[in-house]
């Protein structure tokens, strides 16, 4: 006889091998797929970031007996017309408000230097060893006032023609919310027998949580933007709609985001002229109240169980594709790893469960 306690752990550990194996294929042809596509990668992840938002407007419309083509349609339309509202008002603003921070750039790092050198001599007399520490601040922030201010330059040299891309993207969109379920299902056709209820089970999963996850984030981003451009303007922060607009865009990136976002609001109040102590602390407080408000109210509301992950998870996901895949993998680390494990768990689960099936 053969001792089913043994067998159970080896049918497990052989399940966890297959997995891993087919697993790592797949990631093997989406990095593939990535680097093949990697010049059109940001239009294409804008316009299934849209397909994400719009589509259940365009089903919805459907459901209420309106052409499918004419529904897309009416949803671009909307689409177009906001975007060229919020572009007319947002762009010359942005623009301007680029073209201060450039100019505040040597200010914002004078001051930085100040008290880098300050800090560094107080605490040098406090162990009692001579940290000369200032030739190197001095150099590194030489440098970054360099690479910020060259950086700046070509945002606002590129703004136009980034804007012009961008106008694009709702043809694309559109391909999307009118073939891309058909083009789905003749892939899903592809699949083996033996296949086709898990690739479906799992298409089903990811596009639930991913759709969720998309449409939460952007509504959070929106929010943090408003409150931040809002409080700014309220406490006297020179800058406030780029300052808000980028608070909403590192909010994307949890844990360092917020306190990158604390860190600009810092060096941007302590360049003002003339300078104000109060600022430094104003400035902190709307970026808390913003945090507040998004972990009270807006991610309960909007973004509760769109993922599942530890924290350990999220931090070194950002980490990994942080330094792969630069900007862009750090906002999409959560909802790749949000995908990966769906995707790992289903397969496990499948294999397990064709191994403990008894044979005939």
């Amino acid at each position: 006889s053969v001792d089913m306690s043994e067998q159970v752990p080896f049918k497990t550990e052989n399940a966890y091998t297959q997995t891993f194996k087919i697993f790592a294929c797949m990631i093997a042809i989406v990095l593939a797929g990535f680097y093949l596509l990697s010049s059109v990668l940001i239009p294409i992840i804008i316009s299934f970031t849209l397909y994400a938002i719009f589509e259940p407007a365009t089903l919805y419309l459907v459901r209420h007996r309106v052409n499918h083509s004419l529904a897309i349609v009416i949803v671009l339309v909307f689409l177009v017309f906001f975007s060229f509202i919020a572009i007319g008002f947002a762009l010359p603003q942005l623009v301007e408000q680029i073209g201060l921070l450039q100019a505040k750039l040597p200010s914002i790092f004078s001051k930085l230097e100040g008290f880098l050198t300050q800090y560094s001599a107080e605490f040098s007399d406090k162990i009692g060893v001579d940290l000369d520490v200032s030739d190197m601040i001095i150099s590194t922030l030489s440098q970054s006032s360099s690479l910020g201010q060259s950086f700046l330059l070509n945002i606002s040299n590129k703004l136009l023609g980034v804007t012009i891309v961008l106008l694009l993207v709702p043809f694309l969109t559109y391909y999307l919310l009118k073939d891309f379920r058909s083009v789905r299902n003749r892939m899903m056709n592809w699949l083996p027998n033996t296949s086709f209820e898990l690739g479906w089970l799992i298409y089903y999963r990811v596009s639930q949580q991913l759709q969720a996850y998309t449409r939460g984030v952007m509504i959070q981003s929106i929010i943090m933007s408003l409150v931040c451009i809002m409080g700014f303007s309220l406490i006297g922060l020179d800058i406030p709609i780029l300052l808000g607009a980028i608070t909403g865009i590192l909010n994307l990136v949890p844990y360092v985001g917020p306190v990158i976002s604390i860190l600009l609001s810092l060096l941007v109040a302590s360049a003002m002229t003339p300078f104000e102590p109060s600022l430094l602390y104003l400035g902190v407080l709307v970026i808390i109240t913003a945090q507040v408000i998004d972990n009270v109210v807006v991610i309960p509301a909007v973004i509760a169980n769109a993922v599942n992950l530890h924290p350990v998870q999220v931090i070194l996901g950002i980490i990994i594709f942080g330094s792969l895949f630069g900007t862009l993998g750090v906002v999409l680390a959560i909802p790749a790893i949000a995908t990966a494990k769906i995707i790992f768990n289903n397969l496990y689960a499948d294999i397990l469960n064709e191994k403990e099936k008894p044979s005939l």
